[in-house]
């Protein structure tokens, strides 16, 4: 079983729990995030309000990524060395991704306002 430890400014999505509940609040987990269940060939869908995966979907199927994109019960989702936000062109959520180089996910307090970009689009050839 393929897993992935997120430590990386897991700030990224603190903006779509804040967006959501109209209140900057930093979820409750622990010092290191294991997401289980990684693959290649499937996007992993995760919601930090919940703390676990809430599904999957085949890499590079329209149905599935246009079904996923209308859903706001997830924040993160993880495809081989490919992630993207509930935002942007990924879904219709608040999502998106800060890179912080002075905290640790430990360390921050609250999420920052503003300075996250959403995931663009980009073509599987």
């Amino acid at each position: 079983m393929k897993k992935i430890l997120l430590i990386i400014a897991l700030v990224l999505s603190l903006a779509a729990c804040k967006n959501r509940g109209g209140e900057s609040k930093v979820p409750n987990l622990r010092d290191e995030l294991t997401i289980g269940g990684l693959s290649d060939d499937k996007w992993t869908y995760f919601s930090f309000e919940s703390g676990e995966v809430v599904g999957q979907s085949t890499f590079a199927s329209e149905e599935e990524d246009a079904a996923w994109a209308a859903r706001k019960d997830w924040d993160l989702a993880i495809c081989g060395e490919y992630l993207k936000t509930n935002g942007g062109s990924s879904g219709d959520g608040a999502g998106g991704i800060q890179r912080d180089k002075e905290n640790t996910f430990q360390s921050l307090e609250e999420a920052p306002l503003e300075g996250y970009l959403a995931d663009t689009l980009f073509i599987v050839k």
